[in-house]
């Protein structure tokens, strides 16, 4: 094992580790709120919380793309998803959330599918994408209205379904997050342009409407997150997050960027993937709605 593998793989386990420690340090905020009402504007002044949102961002990010430029996409899931064991620890340590073995079982279960999406490397290169060819403008503008969809309906799901609110709210930040990715990535494409000197007028149109989606699913995503800690447990919620986030790529692979899978086993990995991903989550939306 070469030195900069090595750098990778521990930047990779510790950034997963960041992420869900600043997890845990916003739920343990959460719950210590005096009252429900304005909750951002509450949390914003929390020194907790805010100390958790910088660990994850200051901390977590740095270390997320020190991983990438070392081992590069296709690993680097399975490894941040240790970050969930430390999640689990946290959440029962320090906010006192129950764990069950069907609980241990989902995460486990979540884990290993995050590992075999990152093993299927059905990854995306961006610079390889002709982004103003008409047919994956397209593509790419149904994707966004039906993921959009998915998250209204979600957000309106959870008003008449009080048991399912917690589970409905954090499924709707995953999708958020999701799309805010996915622009993320036609945005770092966009970047890659200007970065040779290719960028035209039109290209910043895009990059502003990039911009605009990714800074808006990140901020409803960041809310959606802490409205469903306030009625649900981190144990089960942050795993259940990472639903959307793991299936919704696979799909934009074949969906909108029209890709043949990279190696023959891909995309048996990939499908394994997210039979284990919604297993995993089954379990622990039914304890979360047991609990509720």
């Amino acid at each position: 094992m070469n030195n900069s593998y090595l750098i990778g793989v521990i930047a990779a386990v510790a950034a997963g580790v960041t992420f869900n420690l600043g997890m845990v340090a916003q739920k343990v905020a959460v719950m210590r709120l005096p009252t429900e009402a304005g909750l951002m504007h509450q949390l914003v002044r929390n020194p907790l919380w805010m100390a958790g949102f910088a660990l994850q961002f200051l901390v977590g990010m740095p270390l997320n793309l020190l991983a990438q430029a070392k081992i590069g996409p296709a690993l680097l899931p399975g490894l941040m998803a240790a970050g969930l064991i430390v999640l689990a620890i946290g959440a029962v340590r320090l906010a006192g959330e129950s764990l069950s073995l069907a609980d241990v079982a989902g995460i486990l279960l979540i884990i290993a599918a995050i590992t075999f999406f990152g093993l299927s490397q059905l990854a995306v290169d961006m610079q390889a994408i002709d982004l103003w060819q008409p047919a994956f403008l397209l593509r790419l503008a149904i994707f966004t209205l039906i993921v959009a969809g998915l998250s209204v309906a979600c957000h309106l799901a959870q008003r008449t379904a009080p048991r399912m609110r917690g589970v409905l709210r954090t499924l709707d930040a995953g999708l958020l997050y999701a799309q805010s990715n996915l622009w993320l990535g036609v945005l770092m494409g966009l970047i890659a342009r200007w970065g040779t000197g290719q960028l035209t007028a039109r290209d910043l149109l895009l990059a502003g409407i990039a911009t605009g989606i990714v800074s808006a699913g990140s901020m409803l995503g960041i809310v959606e997150t802490q409205r469903a800690f306030q009625v649900g447990e981190a144990t089960k919620l942050v795993p259940i997050q990472n639903v959307p986030g793991q299936i919704l790529p696979i799909i934009a692979y074949f969906a909108v960027f029209a890709l043949s899978p990279s190696t023959p086993a891909a995309l048996p990995l990939a499908a394994l993937g997210i039979l284990l991903v919604l297993a995993g989550a089954a379990l622990l939306a039914r304890r979360q709605t047991a609990l509720n």
